[in-house]
């Protein structure tokens, strides 16, 4: 099962970086002050359901505090699939105060990570439309997987947060991802790192539209310890390119060393990627369309973890897309048996897991309609229209199950 929060909650592993070329030594003259907007540029901040709370709300900060000679410097908002409420960080509500139908017109927008809905098909659509009539697509932490999926990186040097830079190199493998920059301004795309780089890049966008002295002045009125000189020196050191995913290398190695050979070098490395890892990773090739490597790196999960009933329902999960039938049922069928084991399992995690492969052994078995009564609202992700013996949240994106009208 897919596990949320899981992109920002372990560090990298290994040594993973690739010198290029080497940047001039001189730091650049800071440019001249530009001539200021006509209006104040409307900024569009994207909220979700799990969306990082300063990764939002620094970048809007900055945004609201900026004031030109003419007044307010910005015109930001935020704006969401629907208008109902939405939680940071599952304690701070955020009521949208548009939608993406009917939001203002943006000239910048601003796609915040946390449990980042890159899957979502409508998402995707808006951004692609957006980023043919805004000035900025800017992104903070992962939120650069939402760009990655609608193709608006290819080509790019891009930067994303520290758990989330394997992820991005393999959602867009023709990007250039760095690890040694706070962000990355490509002109109309500007990706943050992680969470308060977001402000660094809000402050680098106020500079852009209204110069040096207004950004500084938007830095002391929020008290905020803005390092230019110090960022400057790091962007003009030679970018570090994030190497071939982890989890690529475990695939390759299953394959060359086979899979004991390969599980023992796992428990060589220090520190050992644990099981919340090797599950992110597996269902970063799951959804980057690399069914086979998913499929490998989960059986590797299994043996690594061989009494981890969320193992197996992954397994079973990525041998159902790969239409591997007779070993989706078998797996599915090997995370109940260990659920009835007891797992220790928190109640609410034990009712998702038993539901998801309760579910999958019941539709791979031929079960009709009637008995798998749930489907999951349509969200646009990769749970639309799979059908549940039970009602709940969804086993992938946590949205309430309804009743089927067929």
């Amino acid at each position: 099962m897919r596990t949320l929060s899981t992109l920002l909650a372990a560090p990298l592993l290994l040594s993973l970086t690739v010198p290029v070329a080497a940047a001039p030594q001189d730091a650049p003259a800071a440019p001249a002050a530009p001539a200021a907007p006509a209006e104040p540029p409307n900024v569009a901040l994207v909220v979700y359901p799990g969306v990082e709370l300063l990764d939002f709300a620094g970048p809007g900060e900055v945004f609201a505090v900026a004031h030109s000679k003419h007044g307010h410097g910005f015109h930001p908002y935020t704006v969401a699939r629907s208008r109902e409420p939405v939680q940071s960080m599952a304690f701070v509500t955020i009521t949208p105060q548009y939608t993406l139908e009917d939001c203002p017109e943006p000239d910048i927008v601003v796609v915040p990570g946390g449990n980042v809905p890159d899957d979502d098909l409508v998402l995707r659509a808006w951004v692609q439309e957006r980023s043919q009539h805004a000035d900025l697509m800017m992104s903070v932490c992962n939120g650069a997987l939402v760009y990655a999926r609608a193709g608006l990186l290819r080509g790019m040097e891009v930067t994303t947060h520290h758990s989330a830079l394997q992820a991005l190199a393999l959602m867009e493998p023709e990007a250039r991802v760095f690890t040694n920059r706070r962000f990355v301004d490509n002109g109309r795309v500007l990706t943050a790192a992680g969470i308060a780089a977001g402000i660094d890049g809000a402050l680098h966008v106020v500079e852009r539209y209204y110069g040096t002295e207004i950004a500084w002045q938007t830095a002391r009125q929020m008290e905020y310890d803005w390092r230019p000189d110090e960022i400057q020196k790091l962007h003009a050191q030679p970018g570090i390119l994030v190497d071939n995913s982890e989890a690529l290398r475990l695939v390759a190695s299953i394959r060359t060393l086979g899979a004991a050979a390969t599980l023992e070098q796992l428990k060589k490395l220090e520190p050992p990627p644990g099981e919340m890892q090797l599950n992110t990773w597996g269902y970063w090739l799951l959804n980057s369309a690399r069914v086979d490597e998913a499929v490998e790196l989960f059986r590797l999960v299994v043996q690594a973890h061989p009494q981890s009933a969320n193992a197996q329902d992954s397994l079973s999960e990525a041998l159902e897309v790969k239409n591997d039938r007779e070993g989706a049922l078998k797996a599915a069928r090997g995370c109940l048996a260990l659920l009835e084991q007891g797992q220790g399992l928190e109640p609410e995690r034990k009712a998702l897991l038993r539901n998801a492969a309760g579910s999958r052994v019941a539709r791979l078995s031929g079960a009709s309609a009637k008995e798998l009564r749930f489907i999951c609202p349509p969200c646009d992700g990769s749970c639309d229209g799979i059908a549940y013996l039970e009602q709940g949240p969804c086993p992938t994106c946590r949205m309430p199950l309804v009743a089927r009208l067929d």
